[in-house]
């Protein structure tokens, strides 16, 4: 028996903004067709980053008056709705994260009905929205992606018993094989509650009834199944209410057994450490932004997060559409959910902050996948670092939060530099480092995270710093552009790719990505742009692998959060595109992203045909180095094994061409021989070229030492018509020698003083946009000509990074750069194109100007360092 009818209210509604502020429907005259849910900035052209008023409406047909209650319930409304009936006004709340309702029976009739709502989404103008500013309310990233505005989750009337169940509160207890059911009750009064448990086949396996409406029922079935991501297991808890020996209503709703802990270094789900693996996921949607488009979309990212092997997301600064964490529940996955952060601290934004926090732990209290709360990400909305009353707040809060709900683990500050914690159940930290790059900085953060770093907390609040709290990178990634054309969003470019400008010095600006690719030539060093984005995909793939192999070096790290699950917008560093495409070449991070990895780390990433390098390699699983099995490994026609956890492998280059890739890959396996985990990298092997001139260096005597060692034949001065001159700096003097004639190669650097160059200008990459590391940089080598000798695509990867340039050349024309550039790098959506490599010609004679780091260091057994050098000579 049904004691409930649902009257959907999705669909389409009328709709027009209100930008003066009138407050009157009726001095709407031309209304326009909305769809609800999604918010009205995903549905016109016009009104995509418009914040302000706006009036919904719409009417619904009911058959006769209602004899009970009548609950209107909107899903999430953003940011401030009020709500009339029939022309009357039902009531209005503030929040656009959380449903509300209002029983609005007695102004409903039979026949028609009318249903009108007035939306604020304020902007930051203080003189139009005094009461609830945006820097003053919880919004997220609609700071970084503009504003979501109106009925952005469903609408529906519900008609119910007079009295009846409002909320049914589920906590399973483990160790008591018993869950603990509340109920709250709309119009209380004398009732009791009649409970049956279903287990996760749907059988009923325990009943009870209540002397009032909250008690704990025992299950009979023990022991109990246990929900994780890998038997998300789900028990049906039916409860229906009793009022004069009848039922009078009846609700349902299910939970999971599921313990969460964190100590010893790691997080423990019902009592056994995970290494937790996670994404970030801002869930924005393709042409409804804010709102999931189906259960069918949700369920099928999150098959494609588990088959990349991530057991999280972390749903960042937004609160979810309820389906979201229902998915998650039964397809089993962790979510990590945060507030939605604010800009300003007041009074006003802190309730508001709270209040939300409170809702949302009220509405998902349910959700076994929920395991973590986190109240403010990266010191937004705070001011952790200059301001103690700020952290006073903040562990006070952290307090508050553990005591509404003690089932999960609470996050203060999700913290990147410069802030940190105060107060937390997992001490994580954000980093980015572009890779190959700054792989040697990673690895030395990587290391200073692991030991417990004293800038991950704050000195005032040190007392509250557990010696045992899991450590999670839980930001890091790095870009992967998305073909363009599939993320087309009906047969055209999607309307986002008009945004960012104003982020990085424009470096996120999508829009003409194709015009700049072959405006500066890069059409000349990877053919197509579906090609080029290809290869950036599996750049970030195995960036993302060197990345994660660092961190699993470090036992003591418990995890991580790769920034991100999905690109947002212009925000391109996600696994899958915005369009929910799994990016391409990301087998090493799969290999890499699951409980038992194998970490394969070469010492010397290229060598010469024949030779032999040094591979590190080592199986870790969830709670540190693996102590049992067999590592198989195989380098080409080579192969060997050694004893997990592992050690060093000497690897034998061919010999029998002159340069190439060599794949290496190793199994971990049992002692059944069965596979347990593998991991795999590629090494490069050359052959430099001969020298086809003298060198004369002109001003560092290391560095004819050191060029004179690798058999390079060095000239007593810049004499003759075979002798290129090598310098670190351009001087006067060297701008003589090339314009009567001379040849010289121009080794800079970001210390160099070039202030005479034919054309453009040395400059450092660290603390501008070229440093690459947030909208990562991409590095290109023409791979032709004096270069054909090196292997592998143009985008340079690890075998490049001791040799990554710290400096970039700057200012050239595009035409220079078509032609004359034979390496390059450029930012987010290929802007900002600058030199790593150009051949120039002047006066009588020509520079080739480098800011490869090319070193006696560097040039030391690096065969692709000495192969890049080879080619610069013979330009």
């Amino acid at each position: 028996m049904s004691f409930r009818t649902q009257i959907t209210l999705d669909g389409s509604w009328e709709f027009q903004i209100d930008p003066e502020q009138r407050q009157d429907i009726h001095q709407v005259d031309a209304w326009r067709t909305i769809r609800v849910p999604a918010p009205w900035q995903a549905q016109f052209d016009d009104l995509r980053h418009y914040s302000g008023a706006a009036w919904y409406r719409r009417s619904f047909h009911l058959e006769a008056a209602p004899g009970g209650a009548a609950i209107l319930h909107f899903g999430a409304v953003d940011y401030h709705a009020t709500v009339w009936v029939n022309g009357q006004k039902a009531g209005e709340h503030e929040g656009g994260y959380l449903p509300f309702e209002f029983d609005v029976a007695a102004l409903l009739a039979a026949g028609r009905n009318d249903v009108a709502v007035y939306v604020v989404d304020p902007s930051d103008d203080r003189g139009r929205w005094p009461e609830y500013p945006f820097s003053e309310v919880p919004h997220g990233k609609q700071s970084w992606y503009g504003p979501i505005g109106g009925l952005w989750q469903s609408v529906w009337l519900e008609l119910r018993p007079a009295q009846h169940i409002r909320d049914l509160r589920l906590t399973p207890d483990v160790a008591g094989s018993a869950i603990a059911v509340a109920a709250t009750l709309h119009r209380a009064g004398a009732a009791r509650l009649q409970v049956t448990v279903l287990d996760p086949q749907g059988q009923p396996i325990a009943e009870q009834t209540f002397d009032g409406v909250e008690g704990d029922i025992a299950l009979t079935a023990a022991p109990v199944a246990l929900w994780s991501p890998e038997t998300p297991a789900l028990y049906t808890v039916r409860a229906a209410l009793l009022a004069g020996g009848e039922t009078v209503d009846q609700v349902q709703a299910t939970c999971g057994f599921r313990t969460i802990e964190a100590r010893d270094g790691r997080i423990y789900l019902n009592g056994a450490p995970i290494y937790l693996r996670g994404a970030l996921d801002q869930a924005y949607y393709p042409e409804t932004i804010y709102t999931p488009p189906s259960v069918e979309f949700l369920e099928d990212q999150v098959r494609k997060a588990k088959a990349l092997g991530l057991n999280c997301l972390r749903a960042h600064i937004k609160v979810e559409d309820p389906r979201y964490y229902d998915v998650a529940d039964r397809l089993g996955i962790l979510v990590w959910t945060e507030i939605p952060n604010w800009a300003l601290l007041t009074p006003a934004a802190s309730e508001r902050a709270k209040q939300t926090f409170r809702e949302m732990v009220a509405r998902d209290w349910n959700h076994p996948s929920i395991f973590a709360w986190t109240l403010v990400n990266e010191d937004w909305g705070t001011d952790l670092v200059r301001n103690l009353e700020h952290r006073r707040w903040l562990a006070e809060f952290y307090d508050e939060a553990g005591q509404i709900d003690p089932t999960r683990l609470v996050v203060d500050n999700s913290a990147c530099p410069p802030n940190f914690h105060v107060a937390s159940d997992l001490e994580d930290y954000h980093h980015y480092r572009a890779i190959p790059d700054h792989a040697e900085e990673w690895d030395e953060w990587v290391a200073d995270f692991a030991g417990r770093a004293g800038w991950a907390w704050a000195e005032d609040h040190a007392e509250r710093r557990r010696a045992d709290l899991p450590l999670i990178v839980s930001e890091f990634g790095n870009w992967g552009l998305p073909n363009p054309d599939q993320i087309q969003e009906k047969g055209q470019e999607p309307w986002w790719f008009e945004t960012g400008h104003e982020w990085g010095d424009g470096i996120v600006y999508p829009h003409g990505m194709r015009q700049r690719f072959h405006f500066w030539g890069l059409d000349q060093v990877f053919g197509s742009l579906e090609t080029f984005t290809a290869q950036h995909q599996r750049h970030m793939g195995r960036s993302l692998a060197y990345e994660i192999g660092s961190m699993r070096l470090h036992p003591r790290i418990g995890g991580y959060v790769i920034t991100e699950f999905t690109d947002v917008h212009w925000e391109c560093n996600g696994l899958l595109d915005m369009q929910r495409n799994v990016k391409q070449g990301l087998d090493e991070f799969v290999a890499l992203n699951q409980d038992r990895a194998v970490v394969v780390r070469p010492r010397r990433w290229s060598g010469r045909p024949g030779e032999s390098l040094p591979v590190e390699v080592q199986a870790f699983g969830v709670d540190g180095p693996g102590q049992e099995g067999t590592l198989l490994w195989h380098a080409g026609s080579a192969e060997g094994s050694l004893a997990a956890p592992g050690g060093v492998i000497q690897v034998h280059l061919p010999g029998g061409r002159p340069s190439g890739l060599l794949p290496i890959e190793v199994t971990w396996v049992d002692a059944q021989g069965r596979d347990l985990a593998v991991g795999h990298v590629e090494v490069a092997w050359t052959t430099p070229p001969s020298p086809q001139r003298r060198l004369h260096v002109v001003d560092d005597p290391a560095l004819a030492e050191s060029l004179a060692g690798l058999g390079y034949t060095m000239a007593p001065g810049a004499e003759g018509g075979d002798v290129l001159l090598v310098a670190r700096q351009y001087t006067a003097e060297m701008q003589a020698a090339v314009q009567g004639g001379a040849r010289l190669l121009l080794l800079a650097g970001a210390h160099s003083r070039n202030i005479w160059l034919p054309v453009g200008e040395v400059r450092p990459r660290a603390g501008t946009a070229w440093q690459g590391d947030w909208a990562t940089s991409f590095s290109w080598l023409k791979k032709s000509g004096a270069f054909a000798h090196l292997p592998g695509d143009p985008l340079l990867e690890m075998e490049y990074a001791a040799i990554m340039p710290d400096a970039v050349l700057a200012g050239l024309p595009a035409w220079v750069m078509r032609t004359h550039c034979w390496a390059g790098l450029a930012l987010g959506w290929v802007h900002k194109p600058v030199a790593l490599l150009a051949q120039l010609a002047y006066g009588r004679g020509s520079v080739v100007i480098s800011t490869f780091n090319l070193t006696p260091e560097t040039l030391a057994d690096n065969a692709v360092a000495e192969a890049l050098l080879a080619g610069m000579v013979n330009l």
